[in-house]
């Protein structure tokens, strides 16, 4: 099970039993790697702020949450890159949601305030199974008007769940609030009021990047990203990045169990 999600979300770029493709794209490791680099410092930043009650690590999330989003759709994308290079992806994707549910149930007792409900296993599963039922068609489209589309309604949707609108600007359409009152619509992006999830990846905006990355992976399918792409070249990132599931399991609990350290050495309360 750990080697078969591996290579889900590592992406692996080579000849085997899940991907087709010869060549490794190394520098898709590396931008994988430090995407999970920064993914665990902001989680971090997160257990150590709101769980711990330090106000140092509580202002460092709160002032790096507004760009979190970039790293987060970056490694969506590289899953939607990976789509293309899978030869199986309902079966892939029944297994991350499976993980994702072994995520929610563990939350539920750890955690029971702020479950993780619906977080990036759960989103990367379910765009996964989506894709293996629509890819097809999708292949008719050319890549970079896919991409830009992609990349354009993630733009006007992103401040659905929790702005309760779409759209940017003064080019805005609030939504009906009725939408942000059901618990199972929050999957799609219908936050509702008074919710709090640690981790939250509804499937509207995220969905977007993910869809540009299976465009995107039209290139590797056919080796024809750029030569610089295929060598490698910053060594510690690449191994996180191709070790990124493992890294997924084991950060959260490790950072608590080290805050909660600190806290008995330093004084700091729950």
């Amino acid at each position: 099970m750990l080697i078969y999600f591996k290579a889900t979300f590592n992406t692996k770029f080579k000849t085997g039993d899940n991907l087709t493709s010869k060549k490794r794209i190394h520098t898709i490791d590396e931008i994988r790697g430090f995407c999970v680099f920064c993914m665990v410092f902001f989680h971090c930043f997160f257990t150590y702020g709101y769980m711990f009650g330090n106000e140092f690590a509580k202002n460092l999330f709160d002032f790096f949450e507004h760009i979190s989003f970039l790293f987060s759709a970056t490694f969506i994308l590289i899953c939607g890159i990976s789509c293309r290079l899978s030869r199986n992806n309902f079966l892939r994707g029944s297994k991350i949601i499976g993980a994702a549910l072994c995520v929610t149930l563990v939350t539920l007792i750890v955690m029971p305030d702020m479950p993780i409900t619906f977080g990036i296993l759960h989103l990367l599963g379910s765009c996964v199974l989506i894709y293996s039922l629509v890819g097809r068609f999708t292949d008719k489209i050319p890549v970079i008007p896919g991409v830009a589309v992609c990349f354009l309604l993630f733009i006007v949707a992103y401040n659905m769940p929790e702005g309760r609108y779409i759209g940017f600007g003064d080019l805005r359409l609030d939504l009906p609030s009725k939408l942000y009152e059901s618990d199972f619509l929050m999957m799609f992006g219908f936050l509702p009021e008074g919710k709090a999830y640690s981790d939250y990846f509804p499937l509207i905006p995220y969905i977007f990047p993910f869809f540009a990355g299976t465009f995107i992976g039209k290139f590797a399918k056919e080796e024809r990203f750029p030569k610089f792409m295929y060598k490698a070249r910053i060594k510690p990132l690449s191994v996180l990045g191709r070790n990124a599931f493992f890294v997924y399991l084991i950060h959260q609990p490790l950072a608590y169990g080290v805050f909660y350290l600190i806290s008995l050495i330093g004084g700091v309360k729950l």
